[in-house]
């Protein structure tokens, strides 16, 4: 098993939860958080004025899949999120060396 970290804008949640649907992994965790890359981003006002802030919103996902699965995921993901822009996100893979339900307290097998 992998877990899938993926940092992404906030209005791409509801595209990305539906890429994650149709890769038939809808299963995820949902965190607010707040950050930047490694400059200050600017934002255009609707007035026409430019505002300069040390750090945007953004949705922190925590996905774990089977290792099989990685590659699918990670391109949804990917698709749902990519506008060739700086902030577009970033995704992060880790393995998971074991899992264990709280409800029964044994080892998970399966996800």
């Amino acid at each position: 098993m992998v877990e899938i970290l993926a940092i992404i804008r906030p209005n791409r949640l509801n595209d990305t939860k539906r890429k994650l649907k149709e890769t038939g992994y809808p299963g995820f965790t949902c965190q607010r958080a707040m950050g930047r890359g490694k400059k200050p981003v600017s934002f255009l006002l609707a007035d026409g004025s430019t505002i300069r802030t040390e750090l945007v919103n953004k949705r922190v996902l925590n996905i774990i899949v089977p290792d099989e699965a990685e590659n699918e995921v990670v391109k949804a993901i990917i698709e749902a999120n990519s506008y060739g822009q700086p902030g577009d996100g970033k995704i992060f893979v880790c393995p998971i060396e074991k899992s264990y339900r709280v409800r029964t307290r044994k080892m998970a097998e399966d996800i």
